[in-house]
């Protein structure tokens, strides 16, 4: 808790300077620290030359910071003599038990009988008295009984702790708006997730309603590129028409590597007209792994970003392997790209759990949030996505499952 987020410094800042009028002591408030957080009201010539010298300065913020912890301690307000030999007094700023600050005053001096009434806060000083002219400063700081500092002291100590109490209040209820707005927005992102999941969900079911109708279309379309002798066409539309044909007739959650890879080699081949040869793949992985099963898509999804956010905006060429291998007993899939690479901060993004909107998250790869969530979500957070730095350039996407 920072003395900035809880007082008004502007308000404090006023009523310190009025105070500093009308005792002419001087006054500054400090964080717990002993760092200043208003401007100097009142200050003494003599404090301002001391405060120039950095060795002398650094004493002075000593002062502060020792003076305000003593007067915690005391849940009171404390007199002491700064290094210098002046009297300030230390008025603590105290909310819910937590010391925040305090105000600094005087830069005064006692007369000889009282002067040992009150200790050092820190070792003395005594180098600036070689200085004549600081020494003349110090000459002129009136002379003010205890008595007197005494009473302002505790006006002051009353003063600020009413304040504080009534910034309390407004901070707590600014709290309290707070956490209801946050509320507010967790429940409109989650209605916001809802109908984005419905709306989906009726794409889907309108896709699924009569998948012979889609199909009969693309053979359609096949027909006429032949008879227009569009033969690369045709390709296109038959290879698109495969990858439909496993995406809607596929009902398996967990498919095996076999059957990603086949998906894949289409994905591929519709990927190389428009990469045509700045993109090379290769499939590293050994017949006797094919057989174990993996969550659908996961990889396709892996591959995809690779090709949009690794490939596509790098200039010249590049290449994609796809490895497979067995460590610990679990399948260990790699797709390892040259591409431009990912940040720290974007790869923390993809991974973090909250995943933005879905327009943000389509930007940072939503493919590959997904493929975490469905890992995860099936095999527990030791079997999440690892996404890595390639030393030799771009990035290294890996994931792993049970055998």
């Amino acid at each position: 808790m920072n003395i900035q987020e809880i007082i008004d410094l502007d308000f404090l800042q006023k009523v310190q300077d009025s105070f500093a009028k009308a005792t002419g002591l001087a006054a500054i408030t400090v964080d717990f620290r002993g760092n200043p957080v208003t401007e100097y009201s009142n200050f003494s010539l003599f404090c301002k030359k001391i405060r120039e010298d950095q060795q002398l300065y650094d004493k002075c913020l000593k002062c502060d910071a020792y003076g305000g912890l003593e007067a915690v301690r005391r849940e009171n307000f404390f007199m002491y003599r700064c290094h210098t030999g002046l009297v300030d007094i230390a008025v603590p700023i105290i909310i819910k038990g937590q010391f925040i600050g305090s105000m600094l005053v005087g830069q005064v001096k006692l007369n000889e009988t009282e002067n040992d009434r009150l200790d050092y806060i820190i070792k003395e000083s005594s180098n600036w008295k070689e200085n004549k002219e600081i020494v003349a400063d110090f000459d002129q700081i009136p002379i003010i009984s205890i008595e007197k500092i005494t009473a302002a002291a505790k006006m002051m100590f009353y003063v600020i702790n009413n304040m504080v109490e009534k910034d309390v209040i407004q901070y707590v209820q600014e709290e309290l708006r707070a956490k209801d707005q946050e509320l507010i927005n967790q429940l409109k992102i989650q209605a916001d997730l809802e109908r984005s999941l419905y709306a989906k969900q009726k794409q889907f079911f309108k896709l699924m309603v009569n998948p012979n109708l889609f199909f009969n279309v693309m053979n359609t379309m096949s027909c006429l590129a032949v008879l227009e002798k569009a033969s690369r066409t045709q390709d296109v539309i038959l290879t698109f028409s495969e990858m439909m044909k496993y995406l809607l007739t596929n009902d398996n959650t967990f498919v095996t590597v076999e059957d990603e890879i086949s998906y894949i080699y289409m994905y591929v081949k519709l990927q190389k007209l428009r990469f045509e040869d700045r993109v090379q793949v290769m499939i590293d992985i050994p017949k006797e792994l094919r057989s174990i099963k993996i969550p659908a898509m996961i990889l396709q999804s892996i591959l995809d970003n690779a090709f949009i956010h690794g490939i596509e905006p790098k200039d010249g060429k590049g290449s994609i392997q796809i490895k497979g291998y067995i460590l610990d007993d679990d399948f260990i899939c790699e797709v390892i790209d040259d591409g431009i690479g990912m940040t720290a901060t974007a790869i923390a993004s993809i991974m973090d759990k909250s995943g933005g909107t879905e327009r943000e998250s389509h930007s940072k790869g939503i493919g590959l949030h997904h493929v975490n969530f469905i890992l995860t979500s099936n095999y527990g957070n030791e079997y999440k996505l690892k996404i890595t730095q390639n030393d030799a350039g771009g990035t290294i996407v890996r994931f792993r499952v049970p055998k």
